[in-house]
């Protein structure tokens, strides 16, 4: 019998393959509405997109990047180690109707059922619900 000292990643995920992208996000509080936008990586854990990590960027390298090209559904609820947005340091999440998402600092809105919000993409604003599931795209920069 020989002893595994060192067990391999399939032992506990199945799989070596990390599936991990990038989502476009703003935030209404930044500095500068020209330099609000920022990335969210994203990493599948099981079936589940999860957000582990946030950074400024500016449109032409997200574009660039392909950043603007990504959509993914799931819930996209932060790890651990998930720092918040990189200018206002929030951990909620918005989705637009314009299809774009962005970041919101009022932790009492974000427990009440429907809160009032403004996207930093369009400049709608409108009544936001809370909900299970987001679609999130880049694009539209």
């Amino acid at each position: 019998m020989t002893e595994e000292r060192y067990p391999t990643k399939e032992k506990y995920t199945g799989s070596t393959k990390i599936q991990a992208k990038v989502i476009l996000a703003k935030c209404p509080y930044a500095y500068s509405k020209s330099y609000n936008l920022f990335g969210m990586r994203i990493q599948k854990f099981g079936s589940i997109w999860k957000r582990t990590w946030a950074f400024k960027i500016d449109a032409e390298r997200a574009h660039n990047e392909g950043y603007d090209k990504e959509r993914t559904s799931s819930s996209f609820n932060p790890t651990p180690e998930y720092p918040g947005c990189p200018y206002c340091h929030s951990f909620n999440l918005a989705q637009c109707m314009c299809g774009k998402s962005f970041c919101f600092k009022d932790e009492e809105a974000s427990r009440a059922r429907t809160m009032r919000l403004t996207c930093p993409w369009c400049g709608q604003t409108g009544e936001y619900s809370a909900t299970e599931t987001l679609d999130l795209q880049g694009g539209g920069m």
